[in-house]
């Protein structure tokens, strides 16, 4: 699969999405891909710890799958930036990070349910997929 071309439709599809990853289900980055202009909060090394931990959570999640269905996606939410974890495959995670500011410049642009809507939609190969 095309990890860099799939972050670069994910990123494409909104102006909030400040920053996309696809890491392995230990949590080891695969690809990058950083909106230009966009400053990280976190080091390389503080990253890296942060996506392995979610990696973790994720695996523990899917540990439950037989009993409450596959995960769809799971959302983590900061003072300045949520993070949102989509499964890509059975082997891969998909992390996308939006500002947490209330305020958005482009109406017609993202807040969280609109950013999950559009990368599952990706995802699926579906673009008119809509959350329920």
């Amino acid at each position: 699969m095309n990890f860099e071309n799939l972050l670069r439709r994910i990123m494409d599809s909104d102006v909030n999405i400040r920053h996309s990853i696809v890491t392995d289900i230990e949590g080891n980055i695969l690809a990058v891909n950083h909106r230009e202009g966009v400053s990280n909060y976190l080091s390389e090394e503080e990253t890296e710890a942060s996506l392995k931990r979610a990696a973790s959570a994720w695996k523990g999640r899917k540990a439950l799958s037989p009993k409450i269905g596959p995960g769809t996606f799971a959302m983590a939410a900061f003072q300045k930036i949520t993070r949102i974890t989509f499964p890509l495959g059975d082997d891969n995670l998909i992390f996308v990070s939006m500002g947490s500011d209330s305020v958005r410049y482009d109406m017609h642009e993202g807040g969280q349910k609109q950013i999950v809507s559009k990368v599952l939609g990706i995802l699926s190969k579906d673009p008119t997929r809509a959350l329920g």
